[in-house]
């Protein structure tokens, strides 16, 4: 597949025809995202749409560019224009952004669930591509706008370096290779009073300096749900989604684990595991029994697979190569110790136009959902104000 991609994406470049990228939400992802795709050729963001212009513009400042050197567009004919000037542009508008032909792709980064369905759809009707960063709209009605890519001839797909991407990678490996999924998931920090946490704690919390807030345009609600647990359900209730692989229980189990453990911990319970049954979504948890200290040996921000082998010889390979196997001796731990969220992005958007394929997609029925969950005790009127906020933690 790289090989097949870094082809296509040198055609591009010598017939001076870079893949247009339309990036809607400027935030640390989609600033993030600009800065990796300025170091790759045959491939440009062409256009960025947020309601903050100055956000909008440091998705090409932080590349270098002056301010006074991205034009302002009103309207997508003005999108255009700067296009084909091979000038950045900004828009407080997404629909400029994704009415503009020469934009191929359209990355959808803003965190809202209400404005990513809205722009998404938009963007399929307008023959774009979309890359959903925003997993709160694809665990919402990702089916949907998939069943309207699907009809318009467009992809539809989550983002490689997030880690519902990152974890179907793996999952697609091993089902490649005939091995049965007994458990797939990531890692999380969670510590004992992080449930609780609200959005003024974040900059606290993470240690952020006033400087990285700034400059890295942190989203504290976003963050927050980071921490309160929210956005990791999200994520594997869109794993779920895509794979058809289901919560064990509401909420997942996410045990307390070490890398040793985690192919018998998540194993079935007669094979000295937690789970009831094999096919399922997981999270391994990295605090270590303290409740607040990260036990170096854990999984931390990776994603992992256990997998499933039969046969003696297989055996012997996985349990020689991989080192981590569980107590029945079948089961085998495939990880990566990280996710690269934007670095890594660009794979998808080239795959999409380039292979017409997605890094994962919502299948037509979904398999879970997330549930809000009250943080406190709640007055009667109380207004919901959803994940990563004050009131509620999802739980899939």
């Amino acid at each position: 597949m790289y090989g097949t991609l870094q082809r296509g994406l040198q055609v591009r470049a010598d017939a001076s025809d870079p893949i247009r990228v339309g990036l809607i939400g400027a935030g640390k992802f989609g600033v993030g995202l600009s800065v990796q795709l300025g170091d790759m050729a045959g491939i440009t963001l062409a256009a960025v749409a947020d309601l903050s212009l100055e956000r909008a513009q440091h998705a090409y400042t932080a590349l270098g560019w002056d301010s006074k050197e991205i034009a302002f567009a009103e309207s997508p004919d003005q999108v255009s224009e700067a296009v084909g000037r091979r000038q950045p542009c900004v828009s407080p508008n997404a629909q400029d952004v994704i009415g503009c032909e020469e934009i191929e792709i359209v990355v959808e980064a803003t965190g809202s669930p209400a404005a990513g369905a809205m722009n998404a759809q938009n963007a399929i009707a307008n023959g774009k591509h979309v890359v959903m960063v925003n997993v709160e709209a694809d665990v919402t009605v990702g089916a949907i706008l998939r069943r309207q890519a699907d009809q318009a001839g467009v992809v539809y797909t989550l983002v490689d370096g997030d880690q519902p991407g990152a974890i179907m990678n793996l999952v697609n490996w091993a089902q490649i290779l005939g091995f049965n999924i007994v458990a797939a998931g990531r890692g999380t920090v969670m510590r004992s009073d992080d449930r609780a946490g609200t959005p003024d704690t974040v900059q606290q919390r993470y240690g952020f300096t006033d400087e990285q807030m700034a400059r890295r345009t942190i989203n504290t609600r976003m963050y927050n749900s980071f921490r309160d647990g929210t956005k990791a359900q999200i994520e594997m209730t869109a794993v779920a989604n895509m794979t058809g692989l289901v919560p064990d229980v509401r909420g997942m189990h996410e045990p307390t684990v070490t890398l040793e453990e985690m192919p018998t911990c998540f194993s079935l319970s007669s094979e000295g595991g937690i789970l009831q049954r094999e096919g399922v979504i997981e999270l391994a948890n990295s605090i270590a029994s303290d409740g607040q200290s990260i036990d170096p040996n854990t999984l931390q921000m990776g994603v992992f697979v256990v997998i499933q082998a039969d046969h003696q010889y297989v055996q012997e390979d996985l349990r020689e190569y991989m080192g981590y196997s569980g107590s029945n001796g079948r089961n085998f731990l495939l990880y990566r110790p990280y996710h690269l969220v934007a670095v890594t992005a660009p794979l998808t958007l080239l795959r999409a136009v380039l292979l017409h394929e997605p890094t994962g997609q919502p299948r037509l029925l979904p398999s879970a959902e997330v549930v809000s969950i009250a943080k406190t005790d709640l007055e009667l009127g109380t207004v919901l104000d959803g994940g990563g906020g004050y009131t509620v933690v999802g739980l899939s």
